[in-house]
């Protein structure tokens, strides 16, 4: 065999012993990694796009990148008379011809074998959409999170560099906020649909050192790259292979779903309970076998499919998976309305709260319509979520209950008013109550020339005014300020006992303020 070596010193190393390089394990075949790098102005977008360009080999590419590469390659083609016709105008050139160009400068060789970074794009939902129509679907999306103040601090700080280029720039900072309110603007649908389709999209923290943020983009793309080779290789031998971040769409899902649906194949051959794996749209659990895509539970039930699928799926499953008739719905509460006049099953007690219970009197709790489920046309409600869950995994435990004989009695509402009076009490205002007397017990309140049982009543009804929250505001504010002069009234008798308890003093040795308040004592006579 010949064998080609990057440089003098490899080669020499090799000659001095061959074997040990032979013998190695072959390395996993290469695959072209497609990425796209989003953020704010001054997030560093361009800096790591370059980074991979420099450390993996990766191509560098920009939209006006992608523009430039067609009119200097392709000057004559139609697209480049179309993009120069535009220029020559000075106007800005439109989306749809802008990913024509993008999908151009795709089929350079370097894309196809080491891969691509694509810088700041997509921006808009409009470009989302044609990327989407262009098949342009990047593995990983890296979104560089950075507020508004970091971008103009970071915007000075490039203006006082050294560094910069002869000529002007646009990042004055009216540009630089018009630039950042579209980013803006326009992010949080992107991220949405890339989070749903794809699952693809990561979000950095750009006010992190550009070290911790190399190294943590560096390490997401080399997962997602060796997933993909597991995947590849996994799939050439005919195994089993997860398909957690290939990218894979909800119709693409749809189309290629297993014989189990979204039910989890595992749960229900080692269990025999139906896990519906529909109420998430990630793929963390998802596998690929023959072609046919399956969902699971969790990473257990996923570790025991790739390990030995065939004994999931048919010929060898233990057990099918119902057919639709035969396996529960979960329903809404306005479901439920609408299959008016059918009853619930059971007269309206929750199944799996009773069975559960070992069929006991006290186990027989009422359900909740916002928690219903159908089963073989017959429609259940039940106590809780998780009773719902229950019965949505093994419905044929608990579908064919008979109640007893014995029934709790109904609860029917009872009106507040139609309580004697010492339950409307204590339904009512007991709470309040119970406020008042505390502070009364706290306080012990003795207004001048009242006896205590007329000041603590006093004090009640001017507490319970000031804290019904029934009363609109000003009233309450007119009787807190009530209740604060009443409580300062209430300290004029220990106060003049205090002062008056030694001999008699004259007027101008007396404490300040005396005068005011025996005067005001003595008025309340």
């Amino acid at each position: 065999y010949i064998y080609f070596f990057s440089s003098k010193e490899n080669r020499e190393t090799f000659m001095k012993n061959p074997i040990k390089y032979i013998c190695q394990p072959k390395p996993k075949p290469a695959v072209p990694v497609k990425i796209a790098i989003v953020g704010p102005p001054k997030s560093g977008k361009t800096t790591v796009a370059k980074k991979f360009a420099s450390v993996c080999g990766l191509l560098c590419l920009s939209m006006g990148d992608a523009i430039r590469f067609v009119l200097n390659n392709q000057p004559e083609s139609e697209l480049a008379l179309t993009l120069k016709w535009h220029l020559h105008k000075g106007l800005t050139v439109p989306d749809e011809l802008a990913i024509q160009a993008l999908d151009v400068a795709l089929m350079n060789h370097v894309c196809n074998t080491t891969g691509v970074v694509i810088d700041g794009y997509p921006v808009t939902k409009k470009q989302v959409n044609l990327l989407k129509s262009a098949r342009i679907i990047p593995v990983k999306i890296f979104e560089l999170d950075m507020d508004a103040k970091e971008v103009f601090r970071r915007a000075l700080l490039d203006k006082e560099s050294m560094n910069r280029p002869p000529y002007p720039e646009h990042d004055s900072s009216q540009i630089l906020a018009i630039k950042n309110s579209c980013y803006k603007q326009h992010i949080d649908a992107i991220r949405t649909y890339y989070k749903k389709e794809h699952q693809n999209w990561c979000v950095i923290d750009a006010c992190r050192s550009k070290w911790w943020i190399w190294n943590k983009v560096l390490q997401e793309v080399q997962a997602v790259v060796k997933e993909i080779q597991i995947y590849l290789e996994r799939i050439r031998e005919g195994k089993a292979a997860s398909i957690a971040d290939l990218c894979i769409t909800p119709e693409e899902l749809q189309y290629r779903l297993g014989e189990f649906g979204q039910y989890c194949p595992v749960s229900l051959a080692d269990k025999g309970e139906l896990v519906d794996c529909s109420v998430t749209s990630s793929l963390q659990f998802a596998a690929e076998f023959r072609g046919h895509y399956y969902k699971m539970a969790s990473q257990e039930e996923l570790d025991k499919f790739l390990s030995r699928p065939e004994v999931y799926v048919p010929p060898l499953a233990p057990q099918p998976l119902p057919c639709p008739d035969m396996l529960p719905k979960k329903l809404t509460a306005a479901d439920v309305k609408a299959l008016f006049p059918t009853n619930a099953e059971m007269q309206g007690y929750c199944p799996v709260t009773y069975l559960d219970g070992k069929q006991r009197y006290e186990a027989l709790v009422p359900g909740n319509i916002e928690y219903a489920a159908k089963y073989q046309d017959k429609l259940y409600i039940f106590e809780s979520e998780e009773k719902l869950l229950k019965f949505m995994r093994l419905p044929e435990k608990y579908w064919n209950l008979k109640l007893p004989r014995k029934l709790p009695p109904v609860k029917e509402p009872l009106l507040l008013t139609a309580l004697p009076l010492p339950g409307y009490l204590e339904q009512a205002t007991a709470t309040s109550l119970i406020k008042a007397l505390s502070d009364v017990g706290c306080l012990k309140p003795k207004f001048p020339f009242l006896s205590v049982k007329k000041s603590a009543l006093l004090f009640i009804a001017c507490h319970l005014k000031a804290h019904n929250p029934r009363s609109p505001e000003p009233a309450r504010q007119t009787y807190q300020r009530r209740l604060a002069r009443l409580k300062e009234h209430c300290q004029l008798i220990p106060y003049l006992a205090e002062t008056m308890a030694g001999p008699y003093q004259e007027p101008q040795h007396r404490p300040l303020g005396f005068a005011s308040r025996l005067q005001t004592f003595l008025s309340m006579k």
